[in-house]
């Protein structure tokens, strides 16, 4: 039987090793994301910045008794302001589309949202 090369689906094993975990730049929105939520009434519970590379991230908010979420998506450019219902879910309260994805066209398109929509 004759010698076949052998293809690796992914790459030859080894050969694509990343040295160590990239930190997402969303990383450090938080202090400033967790200030523009605080300024409009709502409590910052948990903030998470997705790996990849649309920037995405989310944090979970809080207010009156009330559960809250925005979040960006990096890959729509949308972002969204929503209520936890009762029943399970989320209810979209607003969003923001075709903001650039910066940390100050955040604070500012998330202070209008927060301000504008105090979740009610």
């Amino acid at each position: 039987m004759a010698e076949q090369p052998v293809f690796w689906l992914g790459g030859k094993p080894g050969a694509n090793k990343q040295s160590e975990r990239q930190v997402p730049e969303a990383e450090h929105y938080e202090p400033a994301i967790r200030e523009a939520c605080e300024g409009c009434g709502f409590e910052l519970d948990e903030y998470v910045a997705a790996q990849g590379g649309y920037g995405g991230w989310l944090a979970h908010l809080e207010r009156e008794g009330k559960r809250y979420r925005v979040f960006w998506s990096g890959k729509d450019k949308n972002l969204r302001f929503e209520q936890a219902q009762l029943q399970g879910g989320w209810n979209e309260l607003a969003s923001s589309e075709s903001i650039e994805g910066t940390l100050p066209a955040f604070v500012e398109s998330l202070s209008k949202l927060l301000a504008d929509n105090q979740g009610d």
